[in-house]
């Protein structure tokens, strides 16, 4: 890290974690440790209650069918800890919050009828399929009903924060950094209204990335009669309900952002989502597990939880609650006490043991480095948050989220929504946990970088990608001379241990 912003930030002189963390010395002391001298690294206590939270047999992750019915059991009395975990896992699969969606017909179609292009349960675009839908819908696609009476579907937790890992076991927690979330709204939005004439000014990548749909909807009068058939169904159904489907379209300049993102990343303030900031901000998915409690944060003097890109959601729950309000949902019909059994199934989660870590001694040079090369000043919380946030100019990347919900940067949120109580529009960046990484392929706040090594400058200079949101420069303390390239390396290893 360069010596001026070691300077800059003098004021986060690090803390003896090693006096403050609660399980340290304690009865539950956790079971592995990333080295004596970086205790913000242990893993924290299991409280799985026996879940299957990581594992190669899908279905077993799903729990064999314990989930269904797992929330109205809770809710009827059985209030043991692990029914409320089964509900909340349930919620996080299955539970749309009555967020807008799409039409179920129009998803039907594509899976049934252009699965060559979208495959099994939408993983052409990265999506698991769900092994126990009769639809063959993907897990993280659930009911709701934000057409009326009209069958749809939306997004659920799962959509992007259940991954597949390197070594091919499924995690729930993990950071889909695989999805095509821009691609699959386009896959959505756009071929069945291509696919019947319907033309327009549309942006070019956003036509390309459809276009092989469209093809066959076109070259085959049998895909051609069933995409008229869903179209005429979703008419009829939208007629007297109130819901506008225009609502639903994207202009030329959002399909051009769709098209641009990459896996893992997305701006979920833009259409046709009901909340639209005004600004692109995109973000990469980050991962759920290990979240702080409330005692650990105070113990640390962490200011709050400080959730999202810019640390400004001060709680897990606060954090539920926006996602039902952002997408589009129904808050008064999710009061805290009906969303507390999916807050703690989140905070149940734990990190996946990299099966295949590097070598022990490049693991403890490494963990020393971390301490010696000033990582630790800016990483010294749990699992390697930070305790403070940081101006983008200080950090060096790409500064578009500092307007994220507040474009003119006047310190009121934007587009009918409000932040919860203790939230703040904070202008300014964290820093991320650092557990887990081996799990991913996006880095940088906003994704830019697609691996450990392009961040530590391994591979050579980064591309340098100027693009407002999309640029991949700072947090050059990773690239700077006085690295060398084998103290990189056993950064690296380090981080990847973890």
């Amino acid at each position: 890290m360069p010596r001026s912003f070691r300077r800059a930030r003098a004021v986060l002189a690090p803390l003896c974690l090693a006096a403050v963390l609660p399980a340290c010395g304690s009865s539950s002391t956790p079971d592995r440790r990333a080295s004596p001298s970086l205790p913000q690294f242990d893993s924290l206590p299991d409280e799985s209650e026996g879940l299957t939270n990581v594992g190669a047999d899908l279905n077993a992750v799903l729990e064999n069918g314990d989930l269904t019915g797992a929330c109205e059991r809770y809710r009827a009395g059985a209030t043991d800890r692990k029914t409320k975990l089964l509900c909340g896992k349930w919620m996080y699969f299955y539970e749309s919050y009555s967020t807008a969606g799409v039409p179920a017909g129009l998803v039907d179609f594509e899976l049934t009828e252009l699965s060559e292009d979208v495959g099994p349960g939408f993983s052409a675009y990265g999506m698991i399929p769900d092994p126990t839908s009769e639809k063959h819908y993907p897990l993280g696609l659930a009911p709701t009903d934000s057409f009326g009476a009209l069958p749809a579907l939306a997004f659920t937790c799962a959509s992007c924060h259940f991954g597949k890992l390197p070594d091919g076991r499924y995690a729930v927690g993990a950071p889909n950094h695989s999805y095509e979330y821009g691609k699959h709204i386009l896959a959505l939005l756009l071929p069945p209204f291509l696919g019947l004439g319907i033309t327009g000014d549309h942006d070019e990548a956003a036509l390309a990335s459809v276009q092989p749909m469209v093809d066959h909807i076109l070259a085959d009068s049998t895909k051609g009669a069933a995409l008229q058939a869903a179209i005429t169904d979703l008419t009829t159904g939208l007629s007297g309900s109130g819901v506008d489907p225009t609502a639903f379209g994207l202009s030329k300049a959002d399909e051009a952002e769709y098209a641009a993102w990459k896996s893992g990343t997305m701006d979920f303030l833009i259409a046709p989502l009901p909340a639209k900031d005004d600004v692109l901000t995109i973000s990469k998915i980050s991962p759920l597990w290990e979240l702080p409690r409330a005692d650990e944060m105070k113990a640390t003097h962490m200011r709050h939880a400080m959730l999202g890109w810019t640390g400004g959601t001060a709680s897990l729950m606060n954090f539920l609650k926006a996602f039902v309000l952002f997408g589009g949902g129904k808050p008064d019909l999710w009061p805290e006490e009906k969303l507390e059994p999916l807050a703690e199934y989140i905070y149940s989660l734990r990190r996946p043991e990299n099966p295949e870590p590097p070598p022990a001694a490049d693991v403890e040079r490494g963990a020393e480095l971390f301490g010696s090369a000033g990582c630790n000043e800016c990483h010294q919380g749990p699992r390697g948050s930070g305790l403070d946030l940081f101006r983008y100019e200080d950090v060096g990347t790409d500064d578009a989220m500092k307007r994220w919900f507040d474009a003119d940067l006047d310190g009121t949120g934007c587009c009918g929504g409000s932040l919860g109580t203790g939230d703040e529009l904070t202008h300014e960046l964290k820093s991320p946990r650092l557990v887990g990484l081996w799990t991913m392929k996006r880095y940088l706040h906003n994704g830019s970088v697609d691996s450990l090594e392009d961040l530590f400058c391994l591979n050579g200079a980064r591309p340098t990608v100027e693009t407002p949101a999309y640029s991949d420069r700072g947090h050059d303390y990773t690239c700077d001379d006085a690295l060398s390239a084998s103290d990189r390396k056993a950064l690296i290893a380090f981080l990847k241990a973890e």
